[in-house]
């Protein structure tokens, strides 16, 4: 099994059109064998969609996507909603909660440099360390070609009451221990989201 993690944006103003194809989408792909694991969108700014689904064999599915009449109108009512900068890669996951949430969900994306293996060592404990401050890690993947880590965690509250909430998880001295992570961490995004499937 192979889990994609597929990325694009939503056009400011076009969500709700956008919401029922992408509906339609995830039918679509599931009568092509593709399972979606979770989905969550990042309404902030402008829309972004990051959705894990996973094949048996993704090339297979493509051409049988692709190949697909309903697929192809599919991709046409799309383009009025959808930016063209779709991201579809094969990642590994290593951290999956497969939980359905209502909270507050968190998206971090990180650009990695420095070897994964050390950059992993020092994020497991992190993920355990919010764990027990009460933020439930979702997922994370990593994508070793681009050298990109997306993870997400939930928590109870707002975003804008997330510093607050977080003040005892980064005052931890465990937590100060790991700073070391941001030697890996070239460049990144947070941003909130919610859970769509």
């Amino acid at each position: 099994m192979v889990t994609i993690l597929h990325r694009h944006s939503v056009k400011p103003g076009h969500l709700d059109p956008w919401r029922a194809l992408f509906v339609r989408e995830v039918e679509l792909r599931r009568r092509h064998g593709f399972t979606t694991l979770r989905a969550y969108l990042q309404e902030q700014d402008e829309p972004k969609l990051s959705w894990l689904y996973s094949h048996d064999d993704p090339d297979e599915g493509r051409r049988s996507l692709n190949a697909d009449p309903e697929h192809q109108a599919l991709r046409h009512d799309l383009a009025e909603h959808v930016f063209t900068n779709d991201l579809v890669r094969p990642v590994d996951l290593v951290h999956d909660a497969l939980t359905s949430t209502d909270r507050l969900v968190v998206v971090r994306r990180y650009s990695i440099v420095g070897g994964w293996d050390e950059f992993l060592a020092l994020w497991r404990p992190i993920a355990d360390l919010r764990e027990r401050h009460g933020f439930r890690v979702l997922f994370a993947a990593v994508d070793r070609e681009r050298d990109l880590f997306t993870w997400a965690f939930d928590t109870d509250g707002t975003w804008d009451e997330l510093p607050d909430r977080q003040r005892a998880y980064y005052d931890d001295p465990d937590r100060i221990a790991l700073r070391g992570v941001f030697n890996h961490m070239a460049d990144y995004t947070i941003d909130p989201a919610r859970q769509l499937l």
